[in-house]
């Protein structure tokens, strides 16, 4: 078992977690009553989150991934390129969402190559469900995005019917807001990208 789920097997430690995040220090000279910030669920390896932090210097990037190992990989090469507006969480998508500050809200959401779960039995491990749609747009300031990129095409399929379905959100052409080709993305190089906003 990973030590990190043998150490927070409670929720209500998985919760401490996710408050003492927000209290650290990438936070402490903020000011603001709402705190406005963008992330990437299932960050992978940072290579992404960490490019688009250095061209967003005036926005706070948070990454959050499943797996240690990934998180403390990105952490590093954060802390070796000295940046200061992102920071890397080992964290579950709908937890990060649930127990995060009310006063910390989402501008744009990237959600960049996630497991599809092909087999039928498994849909229901999907990201995408009209449940985290709706958490999500009720944690994201008024003007806010998400921005969902796959290879797996009935993922695609899945993501456009659920994001038509939503009551929270409308698919809208727009331009990808920053290109970097992340690990994921060169392994991947067919893929499909889906852009929404919030209603």
């Amino acid at each position: 078992m990973d030590i990190f789920l043998r150490k927070f097997q409670d929720k209500e430690n998985r919760k401490g977690r996710v408050q003492q995040f927000f209290k650290s220090d990438l936070f402490s000279d903020l000011k603001d009553e709402t705190i406005i910030f963008d992330l990437e669920i299932g960050c992978g390896h940072g290579h992404w989150l960490n490019a688009y932090s250095d061209s967003n210097i005036d926005t706070i990037c948070i990454g959050i991934d499943l797996i240690s190992k990934r998180i403390l990989r990105s952490n590093n090469k954060k802390l070796n390129n000295g940046r200061k507006n992102v920071s890397f969480f080992k964290a579950e998508a709908n937890e990060f969402l649930l127990y995060k500050p009310s006063n910390f809200k989402i501008r744009n959401t990237f959600i960049l190559f996630p497991d599809p779960w092909p087999k039928k039995k498994h849909y229901k491990r999907r990201l995408i469900q009209e449940n985290f749609l709706s958490q999500l747009r009720n944690n994201t300031a008024s003007e806010s995005f998400i921005f969902f990129r796959t290879d797996h095409i009935d993922y695609y399929t899945w993501t456009l019917q659920k994001l038509r379905e939503s009551k929270s959100w409308e698919i809208i052409d727009k331009p990808w807001p920053f290109e970097h080709e992340s690990y994921f993305q060169n392994l991947l190089p067919n893929y499909k990208s889906i852009i929404s906003q919030a209603l």
